[in-house]
């Protein structure tokens, strides 16, 4: 369904329900606690069958309350719908934050409906589904039934008797003229505004039996209506039914004390029936005054589509061509970035490295002078004392103490052997000796004494010529030390020929050295700072693959963007075509409004001078008998204040939208 008949269907609601509540004052009472406003919003098929229940709730004066408010529904699926107050949920009892603010929920719920909605087809006198009717053609007949399934037990006059919730129910439809034609209904209004007939039907299911009427005057207060048509290619939009147990309650029935007072309400109804005529006396001159206007809204509406919505086709248009090209240079230009971002981090990956090897390399170098200066002071300490010792005489001096040591151990050698045989007589003499050892101790001590020094001694002297034999490590060190010493006296003496040379480089390393080491002082510093600046170029690098890497993901979803709203281009054209056609069709269907207001204004003078009228002969002729009834209606109507649940102490209002689905092509 088109959003422009839908939004004529909901203005057709809100007429049914201004036509429901002619019996209101307009009157506002302040609350004085917390009350519980909800609305049930049903969704059907389009037989009335229920398909979903949504219900929104609000906790009026709620945010007077200070901490937590204890609430009862039997909805799933809570959620807040207007702010961010949290709950808890414990079965059926749900507790609020209110946080000084009214609390507004919505839920979802599977109870039945007190009131259920039926609503059957016949073409040309045969019961068809509504599927079925699509595109046919002939006379239809559309009946909408409600059924009260909400009642209560009450003792009247010492007797239980069953009354019904006092629901007043509002069904509101619109036809399109182009198909239907001779429209009737038998319980409500129409309107026809040149275009549609607003069809208005009311019922009040139950009402009848709780007032246990006769026939006669039930008959006046049904539950239900049939629209009649001739049809051409049927189709029917959504149609919206408003229903509530409180409409009668605002006529204040149950402050009556005698005949008088009924008298007086009734002339308070007359009273609002005479004051609706005026508002459409009102809205007749108000139809008029729209239908003047309309000329300057086709004229308005032209000048949108020629200099507005054809321009920004054409730029869209141009855009979208342009996509793909942008999308390539960015792809370039992407590619570029990374390889220059994947280059600046290899980059300073090597500089970072290069920078660490010069300043290791000053570390290193930078004491290179003082050293220098050090290693010059000791080498002609060195060469000086290398050219002292390399002379000719000392160096036959070396030699000959060298020789001599080797000599001196071949002759310790043998005048140890001539030592060691001259031992044999002290042997000799201390054996014969020996007989005195038995003279006295002492004697005897003493020579063996001598005994064992001498033993010690021809062992230390065997020790000594073994020690310096030919063959022994004393010798052949001694040998070894006086061709060593040659072999160093010799070197000694080349090497004093090469000390100039050698003090003449260090010489020259002295005046380089420190040049060296400014230069290299100089890499480092220039290192450090490069190093320093790495970090930034790194980050920069890395930032720019990134951003290049989201802007070719921008720029894809722009191209793909750039399409769609060459599409929406397109949508937008065609359809401010059709919204220029249907401003043309508004501007001839303001004018038929304008005839339209001035009919639906007889129409309700008429109501009001024949329905208003009945009603009250009806009451005037058995009030007696029924206000008993009439009591326990309105008392059981105060009673209904929640679909959902109410918390305790709390009042309650509550209203019931069903909404059908249309019964047209998709």
């Amino acid at each position: 369904m088109n959003k422009k008949v839908k939004k004529i269907g909901k203005t057709a609601v809100c007429g049914a329900l201004v036509l429901s509540m002619i019996v209101c004052n307009g009157s506002f009472v302040e609350a004085k606690k917390v009350s519980k406003q909800e609305s049930v919003y049903v969704n059907a098929g389009a037989d009335g069958s229920v398909s979903q229940i949504t219900v929104s709730n609000w906790l009026k004066d709620s945010g007077a309350v200070s901490g937590q408010l204890e609430d009862k529904t039997n909805l799933t699926d809570i959620k807040n719908v207007k702010g961010n107050e949290t709950f808890t949920q414990n079965g059926n009892s749900i507790r609020w934050d209110t946080s000084d603010k009214d609390i507004y929920y919505q839920g979802t719920a599977s109870k039945d409906l007190p009131v259920s909605l039926n609503i059957t087809y016949t073409l040309d006198g045969t019961e068809i589904k509504a599927e079925d009717l699509i595109g046919k053609s002939g006379k239809v007949e559309i009946k909408i039934s409600y059924k009260n399934n909400s009642k209560t037990t009450k003792k009247i006059n010492g007797k239980k008797v069953d009354i019904y919730t006092p629901f007043v129910m509002v069904t509101g439809m619109i036809l399109e003229n182009d198909k239907f034609s001779n429209v009737n209904i038998d319980n409500g209004r129409i309107i026809n505004e040149g275009t549609n007939s607003i069809v208005v039907g009311v019922g009040l299911p139950g009402l009848a039996d709780s007032l246990d009427l006769d026939k006669k005057y039930a008959d006046d207060i049904k539950s239900e209506f049939t629209v009649t048509a001739d049809v051409k290619d049927f189709s029917l939009g959504n149609t919206f039914t408003y229903g509530s147990p409180s409409l009668l309650d605002e006529f204040n029935i149950d402050e009556l004390d005698d005949l008088n007072d009924l008298e007086e309400k009734l002339n308070d109804l007359t009273d609002a029936a005479a004051k609706l005529v005026d508002g459409s006396k009102t809205l007749s001159k108000g139809a008029s005054a729209f239908a003047d206007k309309m000329g300057d809204l086709k004229s308005s509406i032209k000048t949108y589509q020629k200099n507005g919505v054809k321009k920004i086709t054409s730029g869209i248009n141009t855009l979208s061509k342009n996509g793909p090209a942008l999308k390539k240079g960015v792809k370039a230009y992407t590619d570029g970035a990374d390889s220059l971002a994947d280059g600046a981090t290899a980059y300073v990956t090597g500089a970072t490295q290069i920078a660490d090897g010069n300043i290791a390399l000053y570390e290193a170098v930078k004491n290179l002078p003082s050293q220098l200066t050090a290693f010059g002071t000791g080498l002609k300490n060195y060469t000086a004392a290398v050219d002292k010792m390399g002379t000719k005489e000392n160096a036959a001096k070396m030699k000959n103490g060298a020789r001599a040591v080797s000599d001196g151990v071949t002759t310790l050698n043998t005048t140890l052997a001539s030592l060691e045989a001259s031992y044999e007589k002290n042997e000799a003499a201390l054996e014969a000796l020996k007989p005195l050892k038995e003279t006295s101790p002492e004697v005897k001590a003493a020579l063996e004494g001598l005994e064992q020094l001498t033993a010690a001694q021809k062992a230390t002297i065997a020790a000594l010529k073994e020690g310096t034999g030919a063959e022994s490590d004393l010798k052949k060190g001694a040998e070894a030390l006086s061709t060593g010493v040659n072999t160093v006296m010799d070197g000694l003496s080349t090497l004093s020929g090469k000390s100039q040379e050698l003090t003449g480089a260090t010489a020259q390393l002295n005046k380089n050295i420190p040049v060296l080491v400014s230069n290299v002082k100089k890499l480092k510093d220039g290192s450090e700072t490069l190093k320093k600046n790495n970090g930034t170029l790194k980050s920069g690098a890395k930032k720019l693959k990134k951003s290049s890497k989201k802007l070719n993901t921008s720029v894809k979803k722009l191209n793909k963007g750039m399409k769609t709203l060459q599409k929406g281009g397109k949508s937008l054209n065609k359809a401010t075509t059709k919204l220029v056609n249907g401003v043309i069709k508004l501007e001839d269907a303001s004018t038929t409004l304008d005839n339209g207001a001035d009919k639906l204004y007889n129409n309700l003078n008429k109501f009001n001078n024949e329905g208003i009228e009945k009603l009250n002969n009806v009451y005037e002729e058995d009030v007696k008998e029924i206000m008993d009834r009439l009591d326990a209606v309105l008392s059981v109507g105060k009673e209904y204040k929640s679909y959902s649940g109410i918390g305790k102490n709390m009042d309650g209002e509550v209203k019931f939208i069903i909404e059908t689905e249309a019964v047209e092509n998709e």
